[in-house]
């Protein structure tokens, strides 16, 4: 007798009424024509394929380590979610066809919006954080969903404040009334990985206290096997080197759970003269973290409000922060969405929320410098170089610098960046990196990459007049040599 693999049968339990809803959906609109039967078979192909794929990582897990194991119900979650959100895209579509319109409107891209950040809160963990990524590119998700995924920026449901507060009395030894004169139950912010509570220490000291979510450590590594057991069941892509992604991914959020090393990177941002709040070492803990808190305006919302003088300045600031970071401290903030910047009263910019930083060495903030500089030169031969040297290589180099030179157009002298076209930047950067094969990225540029895609998303969305280059050129010459 064969055994019924359990994974397997959860997996199409869970699927199965997304098989039948779509075969019934066929079955009701076949009569409305072919446009809208081909739409219908569309929608029974792809819940097929989901289920097909969800059963295929279910068989990948098979006999790999107890860790990959754990993630099958994970991974069944994403793709019933997935499912979800592709089934709602298809109806949506048949009913456009239906009005004779085979586009999506922006209310339907609104309720498609909504329904994967709330997919994506309600999951937590790495996929609440891709989709705070996604919310940083309105240049290239659009403005609709980037409004509705900024939400996962600090606006996921919020944890119940008993297990937030025990969680901070177990994390401390004491009572909340024995550190705070006030605690705050209605959090500042609630996040993928932790919620921010306002409170005021026991000698008036305003502070916001940084509590871990309850039991994510299991969601994060449930989320990273999942992305390894897809790895191994996908192969090799081209042009995306997954288990380099995956590990980098998995380093990047033990980082984020890592409060102790976080008020670390705080003190050190501190004493580089940036705007940060200062940890409380007597009130944190490994998973408990306090600061003093920075009273402001989230940057986005600053921005949409500001004068076109004001915004330039402080966009101006802003890259060049960004700049000094990555090609004289070598110690980069590596979590840069909106949601982490402030502007104070006064108009300065505040960094907020250090668990994810970056530390390049001398060697490559040099290498980085060379190549900006190459590619601002139209040197292809030296940005080859470069690139070579930081670790990047391609079955065609050719096409790798070209992808570059996409990147950073913007960086060349005269430019400004309210005057170039980004969208056709990035149109020419994304079809030249389909063409790449064998890509192989440094590991650093997994973190990097998404610095530079937040600014870049920035400038895209405010078009400031500013010459980039005349801001970094200081940095690029003394980082070079």
């Amino acid at each position: 007798m064969n055994q019924i693999d359990p994974q397997r049968s959860t997996l199409e339990q869970l699927l199965a009424p997304l098989k039948d809803t779509a075969l019934e959906t066929m079955r009701l609109l076949k009569n409305l024509g072919g446009r809208l039967d081909a739409f219908s078979l569309d929608l029974v192909r792809d819940v097929g394929a989901v289920t097909r794929d969800a059963q295929a990582l279910a068989s990948a897990a098979q006999g790999k380590a107890t860790t990959l194991r754990r993630a099958t119900p994970r991974a069944a979650k994403l793709a019933q979610a997935g499912a979800l959100i592709l089934a709602r895209h298809r109806w949506l579509r048949l009913a456009g066809a239906a009005r004779g319109d085979l586009a999506l409107r922006d209310e339907d891209h609104r309720d498609l919006a909504r329904r994967t950040a709330a997919i994506a809160a309600e999951l937590r963990g790495g996929i609440a954080k891709l989709g705070q990524l996604a919310s940083c590119r309105p240049d290239l998700v659009g403005s609709i969903w980037a409004s509705e995924l900024a939400k996962l920026q600090d606006e996921v449901p919020a944890i119940d404040t008993a297990e937030i507060r025990a969680r901070v009395e177990a994390e401390l030894g004491r009572p909340i009334a024995a550190v705070f004169a006030t605690f705050d139950d209605t959090p500042l912010a609630a996040a993928s990985l932790a919620q921010v509570h306002a409170a005021t220490l026991l000698d008036g000291t305003a502070v916001a206290v940084k509590v871990q979510v309850p039991r994510i450590e299991d969601i994060i590594e449930a989320d990273i096997a999942a992305l390894r057991t897809i790895a191994s069941a996908l192969g090799e892509l081209p042009g995306i080197d997954l288990p380099i992604l995956a590990d980098e991914l998995s380093r990047a959020l033990a980082t984020e759970l890592d409060y102790v090393g976080e008020a670390v990177a705080l003190q050190a941002f501190g004493a580089a003269g940036v705007l940060v709040p200062r940890p409380i070492a007597a009130a944190s803990s490994a998973r408990v973290l306090t600061m003093t808190r920075i009273e402001g305006d989230r940057l986005t919302a600053w921005l949409e409000r500001a004068s076109a003088t004001e915004r330039d300045r402080l966009l101006g600031d802003l890259v060049s922060e960004v700049a000094t970071q990555i090609l004289v401290r070598g110690h980069v903030h590596a979590d840069p969405h909106p949601g982490n910047f402030l502007v104070t009263p006064a108009g300065k910019l505040a960094l907020l929320d250090f668990g994810c930083t970056l530390v390049l060495d001398r060697a490559d903030r040099s290498a980085y410098a060379r190549l900006v500089m190459a590619i601002a030169g139209a040197n292809h031969t030296a940005a080859a170089t470069e690139l070579a040297n930081l670790g990047f290589s391609a079955d065609v180099p050719e096409q790798l610098v070209l992808v570059t030179e996409s990147l950073i157009g913007a960086l060349r002298p005269g430019t400004s960046a309210a005057d170039l076209d980004w969208e056709s930047a990035f149109a020419a950067q994304i079809a030249r990196a389909r063409q790449l094969g064998g890509l192989t990225i440094p590991r650093s540029f997994v973190l990097l990459g998404r610095v530079l895609a937040t600014v870049a998303g920035l400038l895209a969305t405010h078009k400031p007049r500013l010459q980039i280059h005349a801001l970094i050129a200081r940095h690029l010459a003394a980082a070079a040599t």
